[in-house]
């Protein structure tokens, strides 16, 4: 059964009402990937742009309070409401097949109803929605992160990924000699040319961490902010990994080497 496990700090019951959904998310919905135009007719379609989702999605559900006595429907009914001020957290759920994943939310509504009744003391159906401004379920991917020593002009190595939506990886480039004033570059290869591309163009040295995170579309080195004039991207999104085998180049100079590890979680629509 596919329900909402926990928000933040609430542990949703494992109870189901008679009646409504029980969880409902818009993740899918192709339309949040036009981006209207104001003043204008029409919209741009960022069919392909993926991640970046053109409108915040929502989840939605349904579950059931149960109290024996109507002081302890009153505590639980206050714990529910507390998930108002949480802000963004994460929200967890339980697929059909036991495992969790999750995304990060901030509650938009929250309804319970205030019949003053032996009944509504018992039992009390409640729906919550949240807004997620990622619309995306995430888990983590056994096989990440994978390392790779790179050396020279190219070298090549594989990421498989599960889910069936594209994952935004971190990467890490942890510099094995000096890197040269041209920098490292990374390549998504499909059919022996460049899908994606990132280019950090300035030296590193061996004891320099670079960290590219193409979530959060950062670059961090050695901790400090590193976006700056040095760094490019080809897409918007940076690097993306496809679901199924994802080719990846990394690209040096000759004599250097570097340690570099693509970490990602398996996403979800």
């Amino acid at each position: 059964m596919r329900r909402i496990v926990s928000f933040g700090s609430y542990t949703f019951p494992d109870t189901v009402p008679e009646r409504g959904e029980i969880l409902r998310a818009n993740f899918g919905d192709g339309v949040r990937h036009v981006a209207r135009l104001p003043g204008l007719d029409g919209g741009v379609d960022l069919h392909g742009a993926d991640p970046f989702p053109g409108e915040i999605g929502t989840v939605r559900c349904r579950f059931v309070l149960v109290a024996e006595s109507a002081s302890a429907m009153q505590t639980a009914r206050d714990a529910v409401m507390a998930m108002a001020r949480y802000g963004r957290a994460a929200l967890t759920m339980q697929t059909g097949t036991n495992t969790s994943r999750w995304t990060w939310a901030k509650v938009a509504s929250i309804a319970l109803p205030s019949a003053h009744d032996s009944i509504s003391e018992r039992l009390c159906e409640v729906a919550v929605e949240w807004q997620v401004a990622y619309p995306r379920w995430f888990a983590t991917a056994a096989a990440s992160p994978v390392v790779a020593a790179c050396s020279g002009t190219m070298t090549d190595f594989t990421i498989t990924t599960g889910g069936n939506a594209i994952a935004a990886p971190v990467i890490t480039i942890d510099p094995g000699t000096v890197i040269g004033s041209a920098g490292v570059t990374v390549r998504r290869m499909v059919a022996s040319a460049a899908a994606d591309e990132i280019v950090y163009g300035a030296s590193l040295l061996a004891s320099d961490a670079l960290t590219i995170d193409c979530r959060a579309l950062a670059v961090r080195k050695n901790g400090a902010n590193a976006y700056a004039n040095a760094f490019a991207a080809a897409h918007p999104a940076w690097l993306r990994l496809q679901p199924g085998a994802n080719t990846i180049r990394v690209i040096l100079g000759a004599g250097e080497t570097a340690s570099v590890s693509v970490a990602w979680d398996e996403t979800w629509y």
